[in-house]
């Protein structure tokens, strides 16, 4: 998930807890309360992503494995809410502030839930989170939610009104202004996706104007839970449907996976990665699904990257388009060039342990390994990798995360 939204998120949650539950007469004032409520939570939700920092050192391999590592765990979550937690702490002695032990206890709860429910926010997307290491060190994927999904951000309408400064309500009104942008302006969200997005962030501003301020902030945080699990419901409805797709369509393949991604606003349309075994090959086969295609076919889906070059070498699917399908390509990998080139390949071994639609082919004058759920481009991307002969030295510090296509290494 975005930053913004994690931000956002995080502060309509400390703004909810702000305005809903009593304060303490004998600790902090209302005012400072709340500020401290408001921006720990923001910061709280943003935790996580303190590997920004140092994944990009060392190279792509690096930032591939890093960023969402160590500190997306409930391990790392925990520790880095406890030294925020006296960082805070000593920011209120400093300034004069004494905390009753309700207000820690608040504190505490901020602290801790923000920096999990980012985990949490991470899991719906299609990238991955480990949360459970070391106990279990494998990836865990949501594929329900689009990366920046604008339907979040109207959840946050509210803070427009209930913010107390005039660049906070300034900076919602602009994440707000993108997000109508993103739907008219971008062949992203087709029509009526859009209008429903131009409604709720109507609706949701009109209930910060003229509702009590803790019930318009109580309707966005139901409006974001609303939202994450419609988009969690229709993933579930899609990947039945991949998976029915796949058994009639392809008879002689074993589907070993699917990766799914919503269009933004839109439930209705998902882009499919289908990872399949065939014929001693693995096959990674590209498609838009529309879950309704009465109401806007597979054809009428719009896609963010599925229609663009790709640096993977893809081949026609032989399967014919439907209303309730649109195939984009297909790429095959020999399961046993694979298997080889990880094994006396450090640095392919270690893009491994996060490729999950991996395709292996002679590109120009390279050969390179790819992850197909990012191939947006023609050039190598930041999911794929030139490899060497002979092989170059190992990468270092390589996190011991089980490979997502182990089956295919054994």
């Amino acid at each position: 998930m975005d930053n913004v939204t994690h931000t956002l998120i995080g502060a309509l949650i400390g703004e909810t807890i702000a305005h809903t539950t009593p304060g303490d007469s004998q600790g902090l004032t209302s005012e400072v309360r709340r500020n401290l409520l408001v921006t720990t939570s923001a910061i709280g939700s943003n935790l996580p992503d303190v590997d920004l920092f140092y994944s990009f050192i060392g190279g792509k391999i690096n930032y591939l494995l890093q960023h969402r590592g160590y500190s997306h765990t409930i391990i790392g979550a925990l520790l880095l809410a406890v030294a925020t937690f006296a960082i805070a702490r000593w920011i209120l002695r400093r300034r004069g502030h004494v905390p009753s032990s309700q207000d820690r206890a608040w504190l505490t709860g901020v602290l801790v839930i923000t920096p999990l429910l980012h985990i949490g926010m991470d899991f719906t997307n299609n990238y991955g989170v480990h949360p459970f290491w070391p106990l279990v060190d494998r990836w865990f994927y949501g594929d329900a939610v689009f990366i920046a999904e604008p339907l979040l951000w109207a959840a946050c309408a509210p803070l427009a009104f209930t913010f107390r400064s005039k660049l906070a309500r300034f900076i919602v009104a602009a994440v707000l202004a993108i997000g109508i942008g993103l739907a008219l302006l971008t062949a992203l969200v087709p029509l009526a996706p859009a209008i429903v997005l131009i409604a709720l962030i109507a609706a949701m501003l009109l209930l910060g104007w003229r509702a009590q301020q803790s019930v318009a902030l109580v309707g966005g945080v139901a409006l974001w839970l609303g939202v994450t699990a419609m988009f969690a419901v229709s993933s579930q409805v899609a990947a039945r449907r991949v998976e029915t797709l796949a058994a009639t369509t392809f008879h002689d393949a074993r589907s070993i996976d699917h990766v799914l991604t919503p269009m933004p606003s839109n439930p209705l349309c998902w882009e499919v990665m289908l990872v399949q075994t065939q014929d001693d090959a693995v096959v990674a086969r590209r498609m838009m699904l529309a879950l309704a295609p009465s109401l806007i076919p597979a054809e009428s889906c719009l896609s963010r990257s599925l229609d663009l070059p790709s640096t993977a070498p893809l081949a026609p699917v032989q399967a014919n388009d439907s209303a309730e399908l649109h195939w984009y390509g297909e790429v095959a990998t020999g399961v046993e060039a694979l298997k080889s080139r990880v094994a006396v390949d450090c640095e392919a071994a270690a893009a491994m342990r996060f490729i999950r639609v991996p395709w292996l082919a002679t590109v120009g004058a390279d050969l390179v390994l790819g992850d197909l759920r990012y191939d947006r481009e023609q050039g190598l991307g930041f999911a794929e990798v030139a490899l060497h002969d002979p092989p170059g030295p190992c990468p270092r510090l390589v996190p011991d995360w089980r490979p997502p296509r182990a089956e295919l290494l054994q």
